[in-house]
């Protein structure tokens, strides 16, 4: 009796149910725009990030990071 609660429970804990992973893919398709906000830390005496909206591909390229296009509405001031 106490072999078959032994082998059920063990069964229990490495057969449960998996959680679903997330995919390695980046979304793309019609839901994923083609440009974004992208907020960058260029080298400057504020040290504070630049929110621009630009392509994808070159907010990559520029080690930025794609934030809502909230933070673009702001208006950046004047240097």
């Amino acid at each position: 009796m106490k072999l078959v609660l032994a082998v059920t429970l063990a069964l229990a804990a490495c057969g449960g149910i998996q959680p679903k992973r997330e995919s390695p893919l980046v979304n793309e398709g019609s839901d994923t725009a083609e440009s974004c906000c992208c907020k960058t830390h260029p080298l400057s005496d504020d040290n504070k990030p630049l929110y621009q909206p630009t392509p994808r591909m070159e907010c990559s390229t520029l080690q930025g990071e794609c934030v809502p296009n909230v933070q673009c509405t702001t208006t950046q001031p004047a240097q």
